[in-house]
């Protein structure tokens, strides 16, 4: 008579529900990693060897930074070609005074030997045979430059200099425009008032014979082609 119970290697009924249950949760935490799987990509072999290469990068030296960061607009060098179509004495003047070297300096007043405002200017600060009739400094409270004109804005002035420069005969001894010295002393306050004011502030500098622009020199100016000096 054959025995009776369950055959050799045989599971009981609550191990068998045991398996059950941990199939299944095993099957959830596939499915799960499935859905996570999907929305974060895994990262690629390119990712990978960056973050490996990124532990080796040495930091950017301030030259590098200054090459991939392209030309400062501000340390850029101006040039004539940089000016205005006409430019003011006060523009020209300027340029040199901010060009470095000696030369540089030369070869952009060498651009404007034919400009007589130019020659005016100069001859004005420099040469010892042009003097002024004019009293020294200005009146109690007098305020030079158009007060309606933004500064810098010499075309929104009333009066430029390279308009008004011959109005120096007025004021200078033997110049060929004759006037009372009260007369000419009301044209130059008329014209102080007129212009813009950093072309004002030039004028009354010229006419104390000094030059506001320090490193534009009587010697810079005669190696460009001005005369300056008695012969």
């Amino acid at each position: 008579m054959a025995k009776r119970g369950r055959p050799k290697g045989s599971l009981n009924k609550k191990t068998l529900e045991k398996m059950v249950q941990e199939k299944e949760q095993e099957v959830s935490l596939e499915k799960a990693d499935a859905v996570l799987t999907k929305q974060v990509s895994p990262p690629s072999a390119v990712d990978d060897a960056a973050d490996v290469m990124s532990g080796y990068e040495k930091p950017l030296g301030e030259t590098q930074k200054k090459v991939l960061d392209g030309p400062d607009e501000k340390s850029k060098t101006r040039t004539v070609a940089d000016l205005p179509r006409n430019p003011s004495i006060v523009e020209i003047l300027g340029l040199v005074e901010e060009t470095k070297g000696k030369q540089s300096k030369v070869d952009i007043l060498k651009q404007f030997t034919g400009r007589n405002d130019v020659k005016y200017a100069l001859k004005a600060a420099f040469d010892p045979r042009v003097v002024f009739t004019l009293p020294e400094g200005l009146p109690d409270g007098f305020v030079i430059g158009d007060p309606d004109t933004p500064e810098g804005a010499m075309d929104m002035a009333p009066e430029r200099f390279i308009r008004v420069f011959k109005r120096m005969q007025y004021w200078v001894e033997g110049g060929s425009a004759q006037a009372s010295q009260s007369k000419r002393e009301e044209i130059y306050l008329n014209t102080l008032r007129s212009l813009e004011k950093s072309e004002a502030e030039f004028l009354v500098a010229i006419k104390d014979k000094t030059m506001p622009f320090k490193s534009v020199t009587k010697e810079i100016c005669e190696l460009a082609g001005f005369d300056l000096s008695p012969k």
